[in-house]
């Protein structure tokens, strides 16, 4: 597979619009605005629907890092984290109602490796069905790697929020960055020819790397990646929390001030981060790996100073179902006591879109919780049609939103 095919094979998949940040030509403009165009119509008509298109399994909620930017990892109860079969149910409920892609996420999914490799194989067993893993690497060895590439994983996403002891300082771990290191060697060697697992660097900015995130870009490349994301950080507070009760149930995101400090750059901080992003878009027509930067290039100055992410609507909600370790059926990952239902008690089909689902969407429709204004979560998933337009046209043209 040749490395054009490689990079357009996430764009197949329906997640983005095409990005222009390679060449500029007048038929990939038609294309791209076409391909754009589909994206738009099938977008809002699952917003109407509720149809899924994803799947999000919390396979454990406890994790072996430490991050500054996360809180997962303060969750340490394991009691009632579902089996492989109980897995395995939910991966036919939710391909039944047309999910296509089942995330296997934590915590660090790693911690269930008694699970991991067979629930991957699983499905990579069902037509039209594929899966993805984010990790921390912290604890990927040679033979996992091996063979999470034999049972058929898709794409693999690694978080690299600096190079060396920047990573770790912000990982809150020693030694993880080398684990990041040689858990991508491994998988490169695996894949071999094939595309498959693509290769995800996902690099979150803060003002705790606002300094040094730029050089990921050129070391992702060295090491072979596919693809290199930047996001902005994620950031609630306990004001806004209790601001966001709803129907008595309090959210409980795992992007929360830890000790009371803000991981929010400043205005200086966001104009240096601006800047870099620009040079990192001219940088990386000459390189051959992708950079997405659209999360970071939809927010303003003040937006990132503030942490308001402007979002109107919530198409999570609507079309990814999210299962916690125990089976429950959660409103969204920051609303994880907001259980509309559990697949050890009820099939998936009576749970989604059921009176506790429709009273949660109610909810977010009539706007009664701030917390969706801080997420930065929606920021690239949730924007209106018009805010798409308006993002679509300033990434076509090369406009930075300041």
């Amino acid at each position: 597979m040749s490395m054009d095919t490689k990079r357009n094979v996430e764009w197949e998949e329906e997640h983005y619009p095409r990005p222009l940040l390679k060449k500029r030509t007048p038929w990939m403009y038609v294309t791209a605005a076409w391909f754009f165009l589909k994206h738009l119509i099938k977008r809002e008509a699952r917003y109407y629907t509720k149809r899924p298109v994803d799947t999000l399994f919390f396979l454990t909620y406890r994790c072996t890092s430490r991050c500054k930017t996360c809180t997962l990892w303060q969750r340490t109860d394991k009691t009632g984290e579902m089996d492989l079969d109980d897995w395995k149910r939910a991966v036919d409920q939710s391909a039944a109602l047309g999910a296509k892609n089942i995330e296997l996420f934590g915590g660090d999914a790693l911690l269930r490796k008694d699970i991991l490799i067979p629930l991957t194989k699983y499905i990579s067993g069902k037509p039209g069905l594929c899966s993805d893993m984010v990790t921390n690497c912290n604890l990927m060895t040679e033979k996992t790697a091996r063979e999470l590439v034999e049972a058929g994983l898709h794409d693999l996403w690694v978080s690299i929020d600096g190079i060396a002891e920047a990573h770790n300082a912000v990982r809150g771990r020693d030694k993880t960055f080398s684990k990041v290191e040689q858990t991508i060697q491994w998988f490169r060697e695996f894949r071999g020819d094939s595309s498959l697992p693509l290769l995800h660097a996902n690099t979150t900015i803060s003002n705790l790397n606002f300094d040094s995130f730029e050089k990921v870009l050129p070391y992702a490349e060295e090491m072979g990646i596919d693809f290199i994301h930047l996001e902005y950080a994620g950031e609630f507070w306990d004001e806004l929390l209790d601001q966001s009760v709803i129907d008595g149930i309090r959210p409980n995101p795992y992007f929360v001030r830890q000790d009371d400090k803000s991981i929010l750059v400043n205005e200086e901080q966001a104009r240096i981060v601006k800047a870099k992003i620009e040079q990192m878009k001219n940088d990386v027509r000459f390189m051959n790996i992708s950079l997405q930067c659209e999360n970071v290039d939809k927010l303003t100055i003040k937006q990132m100073v503030e942490g308001d992410c402007d979002n109107r609507r919530c198409y999570i909600a609507r079309t990814k179902i999210t299962i916690d370790p125990r089976g429950n059926v959660v409103g969204c990952g920051f609303y994880g006591d907001w259980v509309m239902g559990n697949i050890g008690e009820k099939p998936l089909n009576e749970i989604w879109n059921n009176k506790s689902h429709k009273r949660f969407l109610n909810h977010f429709a009539k706007r009664h919780t701030k917390l969706c204004k801080h997420c930065i979560v929606g920021v690239q998933r949730n924007p209106s049609v018009a805010q798409n337009v308006r993002d679509y046209f300033n990434r076509a043209l090369g406009r930075a939103r300041m």
